[in-house]
């Protein structure tokens, strides 16, 4: 291999070569990915048809090549693989022969999905910082006069007839007072902390657990579940309880979304590359350090004009705090994890955990 052939295929951008008709010659590695298929399948096609989830990088090479000059534009979007959207910014320039005879065009894409993540990374953590600190003094206030009121009342209860109308208002009080209780504890795994309570865990018995108690309540009538599991995937270590919160609050938020008819889909897979932002992440183009998890539904998809879907309070429901995502995110954070929002080509929502997995 030449070393022109090891400079192009080393380029994190993405570089496409075509011909003087604007006919596609050859793609680097880093090209491929971006467009989400082999150079074999787009080979010798017009650069139109090259890019027809986005006819403005045709004409730029078009025009690269018509009026012999560099095309350069940021800011564009284009669909990527497993319908991600990605954020791109492209030059293209024509390729000249030492007399200046054109003989094609470069074009050069580079992947800025990467740098919007970070930013939306580095503000998460801010916001996570606060929202635990929020939680604890939350919990602890309010469990305070809680583990009171459940004192009195069960002090009262012991001086009352058994099976009298007072005695049933005490159980009544007993079990608003637990549900609390478990209420806060919610809000309490999602405070960050040194060490989880951790153990071995089968994350697809986790998601059976969820998808078949959501298939049996009333909200799910008339949707179908799809489980697209890799059965290679390892164990991974965590807080069960906590990573439960996680996927049943994202799985009712797909049930919430979608109309009658619908369907869910939960996919597993150990990724190619890691999450940005996450601690031990692997190098782009690596398999391996990190489990993914998947959740789509067809529902209208996440309001692109709302960014902090995340954030404590902030929600589109007409009942609910805005607390759900916010825990989940905290959750998969104590964890070592990524949560990322997106919404999927053709319609829906889609969100993606990422947990690192057990060494070795």
């Amino acid at each position: 291999m030449s070393f022109e052939s090891h400079l192009t295929d080393s380029l994190e951008e993405g570089l496409f070569l075509f011909d003087t008709r604007g006919r596609l010659v050859r793609i680097n590695p880093s090209g491929e990915r971006i467009l989400g298929r082999s150079f074999r399948s787009v080979a010798n096609e017009e650069a139109g048809e090259v890019f027809s989830g986005n006819p403005e990088l045709g004409e730029m090479v078009k025009t690269s090549l018509s009026e012999n000059r560099a095309v350069v534009h940021s800011g564009l979007t284009m669909p990527g693989p497993e319908g991600r959207t990605m954020d791109l910014s492209v030059s293209v320039s024509p390729i000249q022969e030492p007399d200046g005879t054109i003989v094609g065009a470069a074009l050069l894409v580079r992947d800025e999905t990467i740098l919007r993540d970070i930013d939306r990374a580095f503000r998460r953590a801010d916001q996570l910082a606060a929202f635990g600190v929020l939680n604890l003094g939350m919990a602890h206030e309010i469990k305070n006069p809680l583990g009171g009121i459940k004192g009195a009342t069960q002090l009262m209860g012991s001086e009352l007839e058994p099976g009298s109308t007072m005695m049933e208002y005490c159980d009544v009080i007993l079990r608003e007072v637990e549900r609390i209780d478990g209420l806060l504890e919610t809000l309490l795994a999602a405070v960050p902390r040194e060490e989880l309570r951790s153990s071995e865990i089968n994350i697809h018995e986790i998601l059976d657990e969820i998808v078949n108690l959501l298939e049996l309540s009333e909200e799910s009538a008339g949707l179908t579940f799809k489980r697209i599991y890799d059965p290679s995937l390892p164990t991974l270590n965590g807080d069960r309880n906590g990573l439960l919160q996680v996927f049943l609050n994202l799985l009712k938020n797909a049930v919430e979304a979608s109309a009658p008819g619908g369907q869910i889909t939960v996919k597993t897979q150990i990724p190619v590359g890691g999450p940005v932002g996450t601690s031990g992440a692997p190098r782009s183009g690596t398999r391996g350090g990190f489990l993914e998890v998947v959740v789509m539904d067809e529902g209208q998809g996440f309001d692109l004009e709302m960014k902090e879907y995340t954030t404590p309070f902030v929600t589109t429901k007409s009942k609910g705090v805005g607390l759900g995502l916010a825990i989940s995110e905290q959750i998969v954070h104590n964890h070592e994890g990524t949560l990322v929002l997106n919404n999927r080509d053709g319609g829906g929502a889609e969100v993606r955990v990422y947990l690192p997995l057990n060494p070795g």
